[in-house]
């Protein structure tokens, strides 16, 4: 019998984590069961998950370095870095403005902190301190201002030490990796004859046995979401989402308009793609970014989706998604702009339309501060915050459903991604003429592209799984 496409076994393993976590809640809850049980069960679950996304951080940077240095060096010229930079970053702030706008227009009209019950957000927020939670007020307190941020950010573009850079093991370094890895395939441009050809073809089987490695890692997927859902499923108590509901459905109704409607009209007009197919392409990375909450763990496979499944140009991937990972971040910058105005409202402090305008732009510059990691985007919340006079210490208002919806907007990061690349690659020139041959209908991948558990000395152009 033929195997299960690889976004299916993900789903599945997502539906399998969640129908086990879920209803453990509800008997805990309901005091059937003890309260320790399902958060035992969610803490083996993060354990399985993290040990995934570990593999997958494993080969983060090496792929990176070697995709992008190919990718460059394999052009023959610098004459098109322009442009495919030029249409990556125009789409990176277009689309987020567009996300912060949904998300503005989507607080306003639903005014979820309007009458909120502010004693029981702060009892709420209480509780989840206690309960030792990733992001606390005190980590919030240190943050930055805008200006500074930015300006971290610019300086930690130029690694002292690229192998340092390369070496840092929460992959905080991913946009030095990326301007070395960038200024390397320039060089190696410049350098030509004997000396560029040796280098390009060096770095180009590099990242033949880098992918290899990747996919051979991505057939563990399925497992490591599974651990993930049970983590998010069973490891906090339902009640933390009565009080925060309304702010939960504007975040997730602004989100899905942004997903569902804004981004796949991009595809339809400027990419000139079927929004289902590319969906379903780009799927598996999707199902684990959102089950991770990290787009930058999740960047290997997001590669491999695009170049194997949704036949996308080396070029354009190895340049737009790393980039995309780190600095194109619509569902964070949505994300940051609507809890900022929830907060006001919480506090009856209604923003006007210039303090919005703020809230907008900074969101936007905010967003590109923030790291491809769980929590970014609340931690740079503060930064927004600050930027009207509103208290930071209320960030924690919206700590206790903060992995939920980390979940679904890091999902919305990488599908963002996702388009610009098929943006960026019939924009740029990067493609000439039809941009896919149709994908196999069992399976949803192109015909000729390698499955992810081909073993050693197989041809890669054997029938993919998916």
């Amino acid at each position: 019998m033929k195997k299960l496409a690889l976004h299916w076994q993900i789903f599945i393993g997502m539906a399998i984590g969640a129908a086990v976590g879920l209803p453990l809640n509800v008997l805990a809850e309901n005091g059937v069961v003890d309260e320790s049980i399902p958060r035992t069960l969610a803490t083996y679950g993060k354990q399985v998950g993290d040990l995934f996304l570990r593999l997958l951080s494993m080969v983060v940077t090496p792929l990176i370095l070697t995709s992008l240095v190919t990718g460059i060096a394999g052009t023959g010229d610098l004459k098109g870095l322009g442009r495919l930079s030029g249409w990556t970053f125009g789409y990176y702030i277009a689309t987020s403005l567009l996300a912060i706008t949904v998300g503005i227009l989507a607080v306003n009209l639903i005014e979820p902190g309007v009458g909120a019950d502010f004693e029981t957000l702060q009892r709420t927020a209480e509780a989840e301190q206690a309960g030792g939670s990733v992001v606390t007020p005190e980590i919030l307190e240190k943050g930055e201002s805008l200006g500074q941020t930015l300006w971290n950010q610019l300086l930690n573009l130029i690694p002292k030490n690229p192998i340092a850079a390369m070496a840092d093991p929460g992959n905080r370094s991913i946009l030095a990796v990326i301007f070395f890895a960038l200024l390397l395939g320039v060089f190696i441009l410049q350098a030509g004859g004997r000396h560029g050809k040796v280098l390009t073809e060096v770095f180009a089987a590099g990242f033949e046995v880098m992918m290899r490695m990747t996919m051979f890692i991505i057939r563990l997927a399925p497992i490591g979401v599974l651990g993930f859902m049970l983590y998010a499923a069973a490891g906090k108590g339902l009640h933390v989402f009565v009080a925060l509901g309304q702010y939960m459905i504007t975040v997730l109704l602004a989100l899905a308009v942004h997903a569902f409607v804004t981004l796949p009209l991009i595809l339809i007009f400027l990419a000139k793609r079927r929004p289902h197919e590319f969906f379903q392409q780009m799927s598996p990375a999707l199902l684990t970014a959102f089950s991770t909450a990290s787009s930058s763990g999740t960047l290997p496979l997001t590669i491999t989706c695009a170049e194997q499944r949704a036949r996308i140009p080396n070029r354009v991937s190895s340049f737009v998604l790393p980039l995309g990972a780190t600095i194109n971040m619509d569902g964070t910058a949505l994300y940051e702009a609507v809890a900022v105005l929830f907060i006001a409202q919480a506090l009856g402090n209604d923003l006007d339309a210039a303090q919005q305008i703020v809230v907008a732009l900074t969101a936007l510059l905010a967003s590109i501060g923030a790291a491809g990691i769980p929590h970014a985007g609340t931690v740079m919340m503060v930064v927004v915050l600050q930027a009207v006079g509103l208290p930071v210490e209320h960030v924690g208002l919206i700590l206790a459903v903060d992995r939920i919806l980390d979940m679904c907007r890091t999902s919305i990061n990488l599908w963002s991604d996702s388009v610009a690349t098929a943006v960026v690659a019939r924009w740029s020139g990067a493609l000439d003429g039809p941009s896919d041959p149709p994908p196999d209908e069992a399976t949803g991948s192109p015909p000729d592209a390698p499955r992810p558990d081909e073993a050693e000395g197989e041809p890669a152009g054997a029938p993919a799984e998916g």
